[in-house]
């Protein structure tokens, strides 16, 4: 080979590199200006109030400004449609919460696969769900409710609002082999409404939504789905107490970016979000809205449990949507 074309191959070698280079200096540099953090809710929910937790503190932490946006519309499906087609690059990342893995399951225009289109990075934020009844319920433990569906089998019913407390209604019934009527309803605070007057009777309902009226004594809660009890309900004994062990319902927020980012610009994010949930002041604030940090939770293990969600979800939505309680 001649001098001319040794010389010649070198430059185009030196070429295809410097792409490379500039590349792996921008992920190494992350963050180096803005990012938008996306959620699919609207101000003053708790993805949302989660959501600028999370932006505040990577704020703080990466020396660059986080900037929630928030996206509502279609239970959170706009946001994660619009992460989806965003750069890869670390600047665009979506906080959502179990409408990722209950969204497909229930709803027939989902016109993406978030599990393969985002990667998660990790789960910040979770809230169980709270069995409550109304206080004139003719039962006052966990076993004389169970006792009392079986009694009367179709009689009583549970304020659903949404996906998530139609979905606890179903699996309910199938672990205990009982029949709840589930009653929709377009949002939660119709339901406690409807549930405090009485006029339903029972609902699955996340901690955070019905805390407030557990407390001022105008429902009554008879079990919880968590690990242990919850330090706000002492007195509540969890599902596992009660002898059902395998009703899990937690109502997760977690964070996720556009499928192809960077291993290294992921490991960042997670590792700054690491020192978030050890945060004293963090719990606090979570405490506020019937949520506790997840101390726990890498990209592998958060993509697992999205696995198995989904395909908890995927069964139990063509249960109810053989009830004609979701459409087909």
């Amino acid at each position: 080979m001649t001098t001319s074309k040794l010389l010649s191959l070198a430059a185009a070698c030196v070429a295809l590199l410097v792409p490379v280079a500039s590349v792996q200096a921008q992920q190494s540099d992350f963050p180096s200006r803005a990012s938008r953090v996306v959620v699919g809710f609207s101000p003053g929910g708790p993805t949302d109030n989660v959501a600028r937790l999370v932006a505040k503190h990577l704020n703080e932490d990466l020396k660059q400004p986080f900037v929630v946006d928030n996206r509502a519309g279609a239970a959170g499906n706009i946001a994660t449609a619009e992460v989806i087609k965003s750069p890869a690059d670390g600047y665009t990342s979506l906080i959502a919460s179990v409408n990722i893995t209950i969204n497909p399951a229930v709803m027939d225009d989902v016109r993406f696969d978030a599990r393969t289109e985002l990667k998660p990075v990790r789960s910040v934020a979770i809230a169980p769900t709270v069995l409550v009844v109304r206080n004139d319920f003719p039962a006052q433990t966990y076993a004389e409710f169970v006792e009392q569906l079986r009694k009367q089998p179709n009689k009583y019913n549970s304020a659903a609002p949404g996906a998530s407390p139609l979905l606890a209604t179903e699996l309910f019934g199938q672990l205990t082999n009982t029949r709840i009527t589930p009653v929709p309803y377009k949002g939660a605070a119709p339901a406690m409404v409807d549930l405090i007057a009485g006029h339903v009777d029972l609902s699955f309902a996340t901690l955070g939504s019905v805390l407030p009226h557990i407390k001022a004594g105008k429902v009554r809660a008879l079990a919880i789905a968590s690990p242990k009890r919850d330090p706000e309900l002492p007195g509540v004994p969890t599902f596992i107490e009660s002898g059902l062990p395998n009703f899990s319902f937690d109502a997760w927020v977690g964070l996720f970016v556009p499928s192809r980012t960077p291993d290294d610009v992921v490991a960042k994010i997670n590792t700054s979000l690491d020192s978030l949930v050890k945060s004293k002041a963090y719990e606090t604030q979570l405490a506020l809205i019937g949520m506790t940090p997840v101390a726990q939770s890498t990209p592998v293990s958060f993509a697992a449990l999205i696995d198995q969600e989904t395909a908890l979800y995927a069964r139990l939505g063509k249960a109810l949507k053989d009830k004609s309680l979701v459409p087909k």
